[in-house]
């Protein structure tokens, strides 16, 4: 089937990306009146020296007046079992709330997820509908765990341990092996 050209409607448009799988994230900050927090799956690394990662948010969102007022920022990386954080951090209200949490530099950390990371901001550059917050990586930990995955609107299991894996003998093999 030939990609339709001209104008894309914004649902085809969504449903087509619904089609990429991400990890999910909760951006954290501290602000006047307390901890703040957002669900982020549109979230990736962007360069390793120096060390940046990128989290795009909507320009609507209150997410996105926080961070524009802070100097940094936390990112708590879900694991598979925290499917009812991400639904959390993604509803309005005290999203904090029965949410076991440790003070991290920028923003709290949440237990129980299988990477933080502690994040000056580096720039916030325009996105259209959204605005695309880099942070430069001052910190970090990883724990151990699976990820917890989204596509399609829902959250996704990875396969078995006994599942079969990609050959790369190395975790970055198959980039290096692009013919890009």
């Amino acid at each position: 089937m030939t990609p339709a050209t001209g104008v894309v409607d914004p649902d085809r448009f969504r449903r087509a990306l619904g089609r990429f799988a991400t990890g999910v994230t909760v951006i954290t900050t501290t602000t006047a009146d307390g901890p703040v927090g957002a669900t982020v799956s549109a979230f990736c690394s962007l360069s390793l020296d120096p060390p940046l990662v990128l989290a795009c948010l909507g320009r609507e969102r209150s997410m996105h007046r926080a961070l524009a007022a802070a100097p940094g920022f936390g990112v708590s990386i879900l694991a598979s079992d925290q499917a009812a954080v991400a639904r959390g951090f993604a509803r309005p209200g005290d999203r904090f709330a029965g949410v076991a949490h440790a003070p991290g530099h920028h923003g709290p950390h949440l237990r129980g997820a299988i990477a933080h990371l502690d994040c000056a901001v580096h720039d916030i550059r325009d996105g259209g509908d959204h605005v695309i917050v880099i942070g430069r990586v001052d910190a970090l930990a990883v724990h151990p765990g699976d990820p917890l995955l989204y596509a399609r609107g829902a959250f996704l299991d990875l396969p078995a341990p006994g599942a079969e894996r990609a050959s790369a003998t190395a975790v970055h093999e198959w980039l290096l092996s692009a013919p890009w």
